[in-house]
């Protein structure tokens, strides 16, 4: 169990770090995206780093996929999947001479959609836990809202869509931030976040 959640762990600080590389390039270049004579190059740079992003987040995917082994399907089965479809996301951002950041929203838009699924279904699991379940619950809700802007984004301006992908960048890093620095330690009580080694140590 321990060893999963360290590989989950492992994909979600890579994915935060990729993501926070995003939103400081796109707070540099917000300017530019103003600016109609910047406008083009601004944007064509953004394209590249998320195609960027995407291409090695798959790998990475891909990579932990087969760490998983047989034994856990459902694991291989999903990175495999996720890799797949976040390497031919982003080549098809690397190659394409039509591609845009309306383009990088539209294929942005079905991983918040399904981050977005995974939340609530996360917070359907914590009734017991109403401070967290309402956290959780409200970002995947936001999560789903973005999306489907994303999804439906053609006709926003290039500013819009490259503040629309960065506050739903901030939003994922928020949400990937408290798994990636705590670790769910689970006692016989099936306490969140307590040592399985404090009942022995406080046994008299």
């Amino acid at each position: 169990m321990r060893s999963e959640l360290k590989l989950h762990r492992v994909v979600s600080g890579i994915l935060v770090l990729l993501l926070a590389a995003f939103v400081l390039l796109l707070l540099r270049l917000h300017p530019s995206l103003v600016d109609e004579r910047l406008e083009t190059i601004a944007s064509l740079v953004l394209v590249v780093a998320a195609a960027a992003a995407l291409v090695t987040m798959g790998m990475v995917e891909e990579t932990i996929a087969f760490q998983f082994g047989r034994r856990h399907k459902r694991e291989l089965l999903s990175y495999l999947v996720l890799g797949l479809i976040s390497i031919a996301s982003g080549l098809y951002l690397a190659i394409s001479q039509t591609a845009s950041l309306q383009t990088v929203g539209f294929f942005t838009a079905p991983f918040a959609l399904l981050f977005g699924l995974a939340e609530l279904r996360i917070a359907s699991h914590l009734r017991h836990h109403p401070g967290y379940r309402r956290a959780i619950l409200s970002g995947g809700l936001v999560e789903l809202g973005m999306g489907v802007a994303l999804l439906f984004g053609s006709r926003l301006s290039n500013e819009s869509t490259a503040i629309l992908l960065g506050y739903l960048a901030v939003l994922s890093i928020l949400q990937l931030l408290p798994f990636v620095f705590f670790w769910r330690r689970s006692t016989p009580h099936g306490g969140i976040g307590r040592d399985p080694n404090r009942a022995e140590r406080e046994a008299p």
